[in-house]
């Protein structure tokens, strides 16, 4: 922004001057001890989820059981029905 002062007879222009805030900058440095996260892969730390898991697994497996077993009874009695099918005929 220009503006125009008069000194004497003569017109001398001026221009304002912005103010400038200027901000501190702390520099403080910090050490921070690192943490040992260097945990091995096979140690065991078990915990209530551990339990959980364990539990579905158990689950998971009979479930499987169940299954094949039913699977082979209902073979069985399709053997069976062909069986007394092919006698008969």
């Amino acid at each position: 922004m220009l503006s125009s002062k008069n000194i004497g007879d003569k017109r001398v222009a001026t221009r304002k001057k912005t103010t400038t805030k200027k901000t501190a900058k702390a520099t403080v440095k910090r050490s921070v001890a690192k943490k040992s996260t260097n945990k091995g892969f096979w140690r065991v730390e078990p915990n209530i989820n551990t339990l959980y898991w364990i539990i579905i697994g158990i689950a998971v497996v009979a479930v499987a059981l169940l299954s094949v077993s039913t699977n082979q009874r209902v073979n069985s009695i399709y053997d069976q029905i062909d069986s007394q099918t092919t006698e008969t005929q």
